[in-house]
């Protein structure tokens, strides 16, 4: 079969090209004029196979009628692209790549007649209102307001999708929670992980969804198999605290474990100092006022309608233990 990916060289991606190849498909993967590649050929290396069945195609989602081009005769659509920034300045910048180029995949889906196109949403688009304890795929979205520019792009980019459904395409969705995986080290959640290198000492009060990026690849080719084409599906191994999660990264290096928390008003503070600087447009630093907010926010996904289709998640410390002996491999070579 011959399959379309964007955001290949991303971690969920990477993970979901390694299994369509396996899988026997020819991968056209769309990827960006600059776009950094090595990790594409890291992963096929890691995982013993060959560029014979792949082909790259350069282009951009913001463009339809390069990407319409670059579609044409593929028979399933894996959307795997995001930008991901929690930068407030570059709202306007996330709400167009991320939710335009999804209207761009999904009008050239439905022009050209694809069977079917898997989206790779977030936790980021799901609803606030908490039902029986949790945040489900029911949970209602009541406002914009307090979302980070993010979550919003996210959010309206699944609308399209839902759109795209309501005019006749076959599409399986996906809300992964924070991903855990090989990938650009350095980069995206791999930061986070790899930041417990050398031991942690402190820890924020949070907690959070987590999953393994081979589960989001394994759940949505069994559901584009199998056409899990209804509702959306939230990919959550397990929910952590923050002190639990990172726990689990310095077990993996063999590093000190973090035992002192963060106070939430220190935290604050720290907060004010960043949004004074983002009201006068100045952001230096790694870190954002909306990186706070998460990192002090509970949020506990129901992953029920997942493991209802009969899917099994590997446990969050063994994906990051997969990681972390990818990232040793690499860095030793």
């Amino acid at each position: 079969m011959q399959v379309f990916i964007t955001g290949a060289t991303g971690i969920v991606g990477s993970h979901m090209l390694i299994r369509l190849l396996r899988a026997g498909n020819n991968v056209r993967v769309f990827v960006r004029e600059n776009s950094n590649r090595q990790v594409i050929k890291n992963a096929l290396d890691y995982n013993g196979l060959s560029h014979e069945r792949l082909e790259y195609v350069v282009g951009d989602i913001s463009d339809p009628y390069g990407l319409k081009s670059a579609m044409a005769d593929c028979e399933e659509v894996y959307h795997c692209a995001a930008m991901v920034s929690f930068d407030p300045l570059l709202t306007n910048r996330l709400v167009e790549v991320n939710a335009g180029g999804t209207a761009n995949i999904v009008n050239a889906c439905l022009e050209l007649g694809v069977q079917r196109l898997c989206y790779i949403s977030s936790t980021a688009a799901i609803g606030d209102v908490w039902v029986d304890g949790y945040l489900t795929e029911q949970s209602a979205w009541t406002t914009d307001k307090g979302r980070s520019g993010y979550s919003l792009s996210k959010r309206y980019a699944e609308l399209e999708v839902w759109r795209g459904r309501e005019e006749g395409l076959n599409a399986l969705i996906v809300n992964p929670g924070l991903v855990v995986g090989a990938g650009n080290w350095g980069e995206s959640s791999t930061t986070i992980i790899l930041s417990c290198e050398n031991g942690m000492t402190f820890y924020p009060s949070g907690s959070n969804g987590f999953v393994g990026a081979d589960d989001i690849a394994r759940f949505c080719l069994e559901g584009m198999e199998k056409a899990w084409f209804n509702g959306s599906y939230l990919l959550i191994a397990e929910n952590l605290s923050f002190k639990e999660f990172f726990g689990h990264c310095t077990d993996a290096f063999g590093s000190r474990t973090p035992k002192i928390g963060i106070p939430k008003s220190l935290a604050k503070v720290g907060q004010l100092l960043l949004m004074m600087l983002e009201a006068l447009r100045i952001n230096f630093l790694s870190i954002t006022s909306q990186n706070i907010d998460s990192a002090y926010r509970t949020s506990v996904y129901s992953n029920e309608q997942a493991v209802a289709m009969g899917f099994e998640f590997m446990p969050v410390k063994s994906a990051i233990k997969k990681m972390v002996d990818q990232y040793k491999k690499e860095k030793a070579s």
